[in-house]
Order: C-alpha cells, then structure tokens, then sequence
C-alpha cells in the first residue's frame, strides 16, 4: 500500500463533491429558469390598438401563453382582457362619455383604489397610479364634441418595484390612449 501525502486523497474528494454539487446547481438553476420563462411572444396589438411590445411586455409576467379577449359592454364601451395562462393579467378599458362627464372626479375612489394616483400629462387629463392609469381627451364621435377615456388596471404586482410600475404605465398610457381613441372613432 503507498502512503501519499497525507491528506491529499481527502482533499481531492472534497474537491469534486464540491465540483459536482456546483453543476447539480447550475443545472438545477437552468431547468427552472427555462421553465419559468416567457414562452409566448408579446404582442405589437392589443385588441386591435397598435402597441409597442417594450411598453406592454413590463406588465406581463413569464408564462406559456398570452390571450387577448376584446368585447364590448356597450356600443361605446370597448373592453380588453390580457391573460396569461388563464390568469388576468391586464385590463384595458375606454368609454365614450358625454363632455360634462368628468371621468378621473367620478372615478376618484376606484384610481385612489389602485394606489396613491398622481396627475400626469398625458390627453386632457391623466392619472397614474401604482397599479393602473386613467387618460382623459376631448375628441368628436359621431359629428358630436365627447370625451374618450382609458383605463389600464394591472392585476399582477409587475414590475415588482412600484416606482417602476408606474413609470412603465406612464409610458404605456402615453403610446396607448391616442390608438384606442382613434380605434373608438374619436377624432
């Protein structure tokens, strides 16, 4: 039997246990990242409204697969569900109001519901808040002077940071609300 040095064959052991538990976990890390990733393409149309996919893709999580459900709940109310993997994830809504209307004062508890809503200049009128966005703007609809207005909510906390968030909504509320506007037929 040789005698090594002593100590060395315990070392080397040591030394590939620890080799071999680093890529079990590099390994591991990989699998669930890919599993969690976003497997779906994120979309340049929201419900017919031309979108930039990097303004939209903030708001949605990673998952398999993105829906689009459009309806209307009334001839002046178009409305947008984005679900991904069957869960709500953002939804979009405008309404054509009367010009006397005024939508941010009658909607003040439901933009106060989603957190600490602020003025931004976006329309006429516009509120950000932690986890949505109102745009107001005058336009003409069907030969009469109305009102159209947006509401983004977000169902998910993403992005995770709030001061993100809202920044993500100011600029998408700022690209959106001109498209789904002229998609109502307001001019």
């Amino acid at each position: 039997m040789s005698k090594g040095v002593p100590g060395r064959s315990s070392r080397r052991t040591e030394a590939s246990a620890a080799a071999a538990a680093v890529t079990l976990l590099v390994l591991a890390t990989a699998g669930c990242s890919d599993s969690d990733a976003r497997a779906y393409t994120v979309p340049d149309k929201v419900c017919g409204v031309a979108v930039d996919s990097d303004l939209l893709s903030p708001f949605l999580p990673d998952g398999r697969k993105l829906t689009q459900r459009a309806y209307n709940s009334g001839q002046e109310s178009p409305r947008c569900r984005l679900s991904v993997d069957g869960k709500l994830v953002v939804y979009l809504s405008g309404d054509v109001v009367p010009t006397e209307t005024d939508p941010i004062k009658v909607q003040d508890r439901a933009l106060v519901r989603l957190g600490n809503p602020a003025s931004v200049d976006v329309g006429d009128s516009a509120r950000v808040a932690d986890n949505g966005a109102m745009a107001v703007g005058t336009c003409t609809y069907e030969g009469r002077q109305r009102k159209f207005v947006t509401l983004v909510q977000l169902q998910e906390k993403v992005p995770a940071r709030t001061s993100k968030r809202r920044d993500a909504l100011r600029s998408f509320v700022e690209a959106y609300f001109p498209g789904a506007r002229a998609k109502q037929g307001c001019r």
